[in-house]
């Protein structure tokens, strides 16, 4: 009964947000009815796999996103080297200021570091035996921030071709899914924490190149309850933030994205003038936003959107692999 009433509460409220047109509305829109739910005192629970379905469905989308044949582009030596110098000065200067200015630990002040990424800080995290509220927080006040700045680069008035309806040939996607969801218990078996996003990207690379005539295509309706239950994990975690917390936690996420971008800034500028290559382009390549916002803002203002996408699709497997180096971690402090 409880998992009903979670789930009829986050669709409302991610439905309600997705009506008013509100940026990735059926995310915050559940965010805020379940933190609204959970100050008015109802018992708010969702399934044991909602995480990993969740998981799988971004991971897929994400991958889907993806032409086939974009690791075949070529990312000169030079510039993936700009690329991981500028997420290790994103990640370096953001870690420096939660864990020496605002205090946090070092797992914790590393996790709301990481650029671009609430998905897979959200896996983490939620993999600790003390979930911290106060980095999915950051995380999602970071993403907030970074759309409201794209609304500065990118036209409202544009129109964005909307995902198809579920049908028939959705059924395809039971194979990603399905092939996705068994490597990534084997890849948990093996130690390896919050491994669903990445194989529900690949296997829908792989398969949908080895298979063209399936349709692997992502529905919106899939993607909309996919959407709100992300939400409403970030809402339950967030129920119970006290009010100076919330100031407090809105402070370090924004001049954590400042100082990020700051040095993306610096960076992109100093490697345009070496190469040669647009300092726009290399901005936007380079940001610490998600993929699929950077890239639609390359696409509206013409920024070579394929060299920007297969920037953010390197930075994306690389951030992915930052669950191996957890897990490593952990076990080394449980050795101690």
């Amino acid at each position: 009964m409880v998992y009903s009433i979670t789930i009829l509460i986050a669709l409302l409220g991610a439905g309600i947000a997705s009506f008013l047109k509100l940026p990735m509305g059926a995310v915050f829109g559940a965010a805020v009815v379940m933190i609204s739910a959970g100050k008015l005192g109802l018992s708010l629970q969702l399934p044991r796999y909602t995480l990993i379905f969740v998981q799988l469905t971004l991971g897929m989308a994400v991958g889907l996103a993806m032409p086939s044949g974009i690791f075949s582009g070529k990312l000169p030596l030079l510039l993936l080297i700009g690329l991981i110098s500028c997420m290790c000065g994103q990640i370096l200067v953001a870690y420096f200021w939660l864990n020496k200015k605002e205090h946090w630990s070092k797992l914790d002040s590393l996790l709301g570091a990481m650029p671009g990424a609430l998905g897979v800080v959200l896996a983490i995290n939620e993999s600790q035996k003390a979930p911290s509220s106060k980095v999915i927080f950051t995380h999602s006040v970071r993403l907030i921030f970074l759309i409201i700045v794209s609304g500065f680069i990118v036209a409202t008035d544009q129109n964005i071709e909307p995902a198809p309806a579920l049908h028939a040939q959705s059924v395809w996607l039971l194979v990603p899914f399905i092939s996705a969801f068994l490597f990534g218990v084997a890849l948990e078996k093996v130690g390896i924490a919050a491994p669903h996003m990445i194989t529900g990207m690949l296997s829908t690379l792989i398969l949908s190149a080895a298979m063209p005539a399936a349709d692997f295509t992502m529905p919106s309706t899939i993607l909309f309850i996919a959407s709100a239950a992300f939400g409403a994990i970030v809402g339950i975690r967030l129920k119970d933030i006290t009010g100076i917390a919330f100031v407090r936690y809105i402070r370090a996420g924004i001049i954590a994205t400042v100082l990020s971008l700051l040095v993306t800034v610096a960076l992109a500028y100093g490697f345009s003038y070496i190469t040669g290559i647009d300092f726009v382009v290399l901005l936007m390549s380079w940001a610490p936003g998600s993929i699929e916002t950077m890239t639609v803002a390359a696409v509206y203002l013409g920024l070579e959107p394929a060299f920007i996408l297969l920037s953010h699709s390197v930075r994306m497997l690389i951030l992915y692999t930052i669950p191996l180096g957890v897990s490593w971690y952990n076990r080394a402090q449980r050795k101690q």
